[in-house]
């Protein structure tokens, strides 16, 4: 291909992804905002029986619980609009799906779940936690398509997931998600306020009673007749936290919404919450500090390789997330890159390609018609770097990777152009550290008591995936805690008739 045509072609490409780029906010526009309107009388006090912190999906699924269990709800989000940290997610959600994962040819089972989360996890996660992920998760997502969550009917393996059981939404990203389970929640008569920061709780007797609000009106007092449920996301924003807990990833840049700040979670230890597993914060490929765009070539780990920055694979794509973390930090650039080609990019998605678009534009991103060109944009010596990948696709060809990937039938040769690579550094992505949570989503103080009327799901907590968190689980995690808190405050630990 000429130059000339290789011009033409990219400048098609950028067309094309804003063209679809539009036409995607177009289709969510009723939700592209996901702001509610604050009409209270402040001039009263507001007593639920259900407050709910945070608008992602664990705190949302919570309130459809809630609320289908009859009680009265208010959602209190601290951001402009709702969603959370899920609404800019990957999106992926694992359980075993026999209906799916038999027509690709996958077995599966809740044991080899149980078993891959555990011990992929470090053995260090509470077992009767993982256990109740692993064996509702499945119940969680056919929950969610009978809300009307729509899943592509093919899973796949996640960076990081260790086995073929990640569920894709047709939306991209969250929103799907989030849109479902708004729309679920207010239907239900859900009250969802937006830019209300719980900055207290109130206690009563050692039962939690209520929550003190920060609005642009003041400080407000909330009532709760039954419970609150903690669901305000992780702390991956908060430098001084994650100074506090894991200082040698304190340096890195975070994809965590600025709100992910972990106020509520320490204003709940103040109160007598325990904090598990402060220290163990997962990180994923994203912007180096210094550069500007995150391009997730990662996905899938069938379809791309890192690279060092002679051109050399160093790990395993498929690794334990932790492994990979550790193994790009400890390159003496800090970061590396991921390398996928024109099969690989097409598999990547629409938003994963616009990334890259712009990200090529912004210098961020390279693009050629042979590896050997590649590498000279990257720096590299071309024979390496061809050398690198002639290795890695007799491997997939002999399904013996040196590096010992696992080689599936879904794992794709590099070897159609045009070949895409682009900066892999890593970025604080999810805290696995929290409050301490038992299986009914109650929170646990310093002795390992429940604390009367407080209960906790999603991002939050701690103690569910150990060191490491499998990809796809962050979500099942939120909608299977979110539900059963939702459930939980409501029975107030009385039997189900």
């Amino acid at each position: 291909m000429n130059k000339n045509n290789s011009s033409v072609l990219i400048q098609s490409r950028r067309k094309f992804v804003r063209r679809s780029a539009i036409g995607l906010a177009a289709c969510m526009a009723p939700f592209s905002c996901f702001g509610f309107p604050n009409p209270f009388d402040w001039s009263k006090k507001f007593q639920f029986d259900v407050i709910v912190i945070g608008a992602g999906a664990a705190g949302l699924a919570a309130a459809v619980e809630a609320a289908d269990a009859g009680a009265s709800v208010v959602v209190l989000e601290a951001a402009p609009k709702i969603g959370g940290n899920t609404l800019i997610s990957g999106g992926f959600y694992s359980a075993v799906d026999s209906k799916r994962q038999t027509q690709q040819g996958v077995e599966d089972s809740k044991e080899l779940f149980f078993e891959q989360t555990f011990t992929f996890g470090g053995e260090h996660a509470d077992q009767e936690l993982v256990r109740h992920l692993v064996e509702h998760a499945t119940e969680g997502l056919e929950w969610l398509e009978k809300l009307g969550q729509h899943f592509k009917p093919e899973v796949f393996e996640l960076y990081g997931a260790h086995w073929t059981r990640s569920h894709i939404p047709v939306l991209p990203l969250g929103y799907g998600y989030i849109r479902t389970l708004s729309g679920a929640a207010l239907s239900r008569g859900v009250q969802i306020k937006v830019e209300h920061l719980v900055k207290d709780f109130t206690v009563k007797n050692g039962t939690v009673t209520g929550v003190i609000v920060e609005t642009e009106g003041g400080r407000h007092e909330f009532k709760a007749d039954k419970g609150v449920i903690i669901a305000s996301g992780s702390f991956a924003a908060n430098n001084e936290l994650v100074k506090q807990f894991a200082p040698r990833l304190s340096d890195l840049t975070t994809n965590n919404t600025p709100y992910s700040t972990g106020e509520v979670m320490m204003a709940a230890q103040k109160i007598g919450a325990q904090l598990v597993d402060m220290e163990y914060i997962q990180c994923l490929p994203g912007c180096p500090k210094g550069k500007k765009y995150r391009v997730r070539f990662h996905n899938d780990v069938s379809s791309f390789i890192f690279l060092d920055h002679d051109g050399k694979r160093f790990i395993r794509e498929d690794a334990p997330r932790d492994e990979l973390r550790d193994s790009v930090i400890a390159l003496p650039q800090g970061y590396a890159y991921t390398l996928i080609d024109g099969v690989g990019f097409k598999k990547a998605g629409i938003l994963v390609q616009k990334e890259a678009v712009l990200a090529l534009e912004g210098g961020e991103a390279w693009r050629a018609d042979t590896v050997g060109e590649l590498a000279r944009k990257l720096g590299m010596q071309p024979e390496i770097l061809e050398k690198t990948v002639e290795e890695y696709n007799e491997g997939v060809r002999s399904r013996n990777d040196r590096l010992g990937k696992k080689i599936t039938p879904q794992t794709l040769e590099i070897k159609k152009p045009p070949f895409w690579a682009a900066y892999a550094g890593m970025t604080l992505h999810y805290t696995e550290g929290g409050l301490k949570i038992n299986k009914k989503a109650q929170v646990l103080d310093k002795e390992n008591k429940p604390i009367k009327g407080l209960y906790a799901a999603g991002t939050v907590t701690g103690g569910i995936h150990g060191k490491n968190r499998l990809g796809g689980n962050g979500l099942a995690d939120a909608i299977v805690f979110g539900r059963t808190a939702g459930q939980q405050v409501v029975l107030n630990d009385k039997p189900k008739e």
